[in-house]
């Protein structure tokens, strides 16, 4: 699928255009000396004595029109066997959840639960994501629309008029009444959203691998999309305290939050750390491209975004991940942009799932082909790293050199660390196999090949 707002370089530059004439953002489960639930110690997310680096993967993109992801036991398994990641972001749908408003479908729940116990297995940490796309409305040009069922939508608005390409339909008069609607809570439809994130929490609480819960995949500002700064802190802000407070009856795992999507390439943003503990700030990334650059006064590379909410990180002392990155197959400098991505990720020891566990065949942001080989837009995410660290990484660097020889150079400030080092690889240390993944060394090169 080509017309992809994130992928096709003359939508993205239209979209933009439109703002500004608009406008004249390996570990083991059982051992018995960790705590039992994940928590955030600092900036960083802990189990026990562990600082925890997530590398991972989107479950998926296509299951917006599947319903039910398209992975099963030999899918999930090479993740963490073969590819040595720790990490799923299962995406979630209030419509397939809710289907009638108070009645709740138990076979998608079972079905999930199926998913998150293959992840449990295979030692794979899960994070619920309660996912929408232009609040559930579906674009034909594409496969996005998704999340809230017909049941919630406002009857008064405007009515849908698929807009080409998908994205621009967030500033339609039909999608921003439906999220105004919805940040008012007409006819309740926010209070029932709120009660189904409590539902998924009791439904999902008892999985030892479930790191925890995402409030909404970038929530949408509505009208308010001109003045966020006062939507993020007063609408959004109050919205997320409801929605920790009703989780919280149920589970005192993390709980993940991110501000608006315009963030996503460099838009501001404004928000302020919500009300509660064990949180985890988790913004996308998806950098303009060069090209790009400065449409609508959007002057921010890769770097700058990540900075961008990595000082929201550091001002609030709370942990970040990032929900979403990634770049199409199709793009002839895929390997690159994600080379870059993952080694800004690492050397701040901030985890990330990339977007999205699917085939390129079906999905142009697909990580795999029809034979499950990773794809170039996947193959930097697949090398050794820290994932578990007691103590602190102060410099965690990879070197790629011209006769190939690839090193993951570090120093640590602390006992040991736990690495992952993918099994379609042999690791390295002064000149020695890694056989014993537990590592005391404070400082050195770890190779591969």
């Amino acid at each position: 699928m080509k017309l992809y707002f994130r992928t096709e370089k003359k939508y993205i530059a239209f979209f933009l255009l439109i703002f500004s004439l608009y406008f004249s953002t390996g570990c083991n489960f059982h051992e018995g000396n960790r705590k039992e639930n994940f928590y955030q110690c600092g900036r960083f997310i802990c189990r026990g004595d562990y600082k925890i680096l997530l590398r991972g993967v989107n479950i998926s993109h296509t299951a917006k029109r599947t319903i039910i992801p398209w992975v099963g036991e030999n899918e999930i398994k090479i993740l963490r066997e073969k590819w040595g990641l720790n990490f799923i972001r299962l995406t979630v749908f209030w419509a397939a959840v809710e289907p009638e408003r108070d009645k709740y479908n138990r076979n998608y729940i079972n079905s999930l639960k199926e998913i998150i116990e293959i992840a449990r297995k295979y030692e794979i940490y899960v994070l619920v994501d309660s996912h929408q796309d232009i609040f559930g409305f579906r674009a034909t040009d594409s496969d996005e629309g998704d999340g809230p069922p017909e049941w919630a939508r406002d009857e008064t608005c405007p009515e849908f008029q698929n807009l080409k390409p998908w994205m621009l339909n967030y500033i339609s008069p039909a999608i921003m009444c439906q999220f105004d609607s919805f940040w008012q809570d007409k006819n309740g439809v926010q209070t029932s959203y709120i009660k189904m994130l409590g539902f998924l929490a009791k439904e999902f609480d008892e999985y030892e691998n479930i790191i925890g819960f995402e409030i909404m995949n970038e929530p949408w500002p509505g009208t308010s999309f001109l003045n966020t700064e006062k939507w993020e802190n007063e609408t959004l802000r109050e919205f997320y305290k409801k929605a920790i407070n009703e989780i919280r009856k149920f589970s005192n795992k993390l709980i993940f939050y991110e501000t608006h999507p315009l963030s996503d390439f460099g838009w501001n943003f404004y928000l302020v750390k919500p009300e509660g503990e064990n949180l985890v700030y988790a913004p996308h990334i998806y950098p303009l491209p060069d090209e790009l650059m400065g449409v609508s006064g959007i002057n921010k590379g890769l770097k700058e975004v990540f900075l961008m909410h990595l000082e929201h990180s550091l001002k609030y002392d709370v942990p970040m991940i990032i929900g979403e990155y990634g770049s199409s197959w199709e793009d002839e400098k895929a390997y690159d942009k994600i080379m870059e991505h993952i080694n800004l990720f690492d050397s701040n020891f901030v985890g990330s799932a990339i977007w999205a566990y699917d085939k390129a065949s079906k999905y142009s942001l697909g990580i795999v082909d029809d034979f499950l080989n990773p794809m170039t837009n996947f193959l930097p995410v697949i090398r050794p790293y820290p994932e578990l660290v007691k103590g602190t990484m102060q410099k965690l660097e990879y070197h790629y050199h011209p006769d190939g020889e690839k090193e993951m150079e570090f120093i640590l400030d602390g006992e040991e660390f736990i690495l992952s080092c993918p099994k379609i690889f042999r690791c390295y240390i002064n000149g020695e196999e890694i056989k014993d993944m537990k590592i005391t060394q404070k400082e050195g090169k770890i190779k591969w090949e």
